[in-house]
């Protein structure tokens, strides 16, 4: 699991690279020709998608190293200080975005050729339908929060470059003003996803618990152990593909040694056959100490 965990991420960097690279020559290719700000606006943020792409390429090749000896909980963490790095990234592309706008509010900028930008931009929009499908694959079969965080990008691409085709076609018409003011929203819609992609970041780094449905899925699976009569102190982490699983099963004062060891292996089993490589620890607890266990 581990290893196709691995394939798919980095088959999904590889091509993530190739699209930003030509997605980034032909805005800027349409930036030269048309002012617009609204074009300028996508090109900005088109730049900053190859940046963190690149950035994720890297990070990744670390996130994807196992547990040595300076980590014995592995490297995933790093993913979603990558993630939160391109939250800080957006926002500050939102901000000189607005600042675009604001030129082109007090007709510093006229948008030319906006026919040819029309052009380029649905060129772009194809090309990231095609990723964002790509990665949607991925995502659902690796998990992966770098992939997610690039995958959100691209997503927000798609609405970005329609309201680019919009503000063009406007443009052609003889409405000025539709440029600053659709990457003014483009800029707003930028500053929201930072936002989302920080607070999903700073959940795995602060080690938030699984969801709360997930949770429930746990201690049915450890209550369906006939000998088990209690899980209590659950607690549970994710750190990029791998979970964290902690608990306390509440036996029978009667089960030796070797028979609580052996139903502590058969609980582990169940969760690692749900949780594919996680690490489970469970700390077995008779019954009659079990009250003292705290809440």
């Amino acid at each position: 699991m581990q290893a196709d965990y691995q394939l798919w991420v980095k088959r999904s960097a590889y091509l993530t690279l190739c699209v930003a690279v030509l997605i980034l020559v032909l805005k800027l290719w349409a930036v030269l020709l048309t002012d617009s700000s609204a074009m300028l606006a996508s090109f900005t943020d088109a730049a900053l998608d190859l940046l963190i792409s690149a950035l994720n390429f890297a990070v990744l090749r670390y996130a994807l190293r196992p547990a040595d000896d300076n980590h014995g909980f592995g490297h995933g963490k790093a993913e979603a200080v990558m993630a939160l790095l391109q939250a800080a990234f957006l926002a500050g592309a939102a901000l000189l975005v607005l600042l675009q706008a604001l030129d082109g509010a007090k007709g510093q900028v006229t948008p030319q050729a906006p026919g040819f930008g029309m052009v380029i931009t649905l060129c772009c929009m194809a090309l990231t339908l095609l990723l964002v499908l790509a990665q949607h694959w991925i995502i659902r079969r690796t998990g992966s929060l770098a992939v997610k965080s690039d995958s959100l990008h691209y997503r927000s691409d798609l609405l970005m470059n329609a309201a680019v085709f919009l503000a063009l076609a406007l443009v052609w018409r003889g409405w000025f003003w539709a440029d600053w003011l659709i990457a003014a929203l483009i800029a707003c819609y930028l500053l929201y996803s930072a936002a989302q992609l920080a607070r999903e970041s700073l959940q795995h780094l602060l080690d938030e618990q699984l969801p709360a449905d997930e949770l429930r899925q746990i201690e049915q699976l450890v209550l369906a152990q006939p000998d088990v009569l209690a899980c209590q102190q659950l607690r549970t982490r994710r750190a990029g593909p791998k979970v964290f699983i902690q608990c306390v099963l509440v036996l029978d004062d009667h089960w030796t040694l070797k028979q609580a060891h052996q139903i502590v292996d058969a609980v582990e089993l169940q969760l690692k056959a749900r949780y594919a490589g996680a690490e489970v620890m469970i700390h077995p607890e008779p019954r009659s100490d079990a009250q003292l266990l705290p809440e």
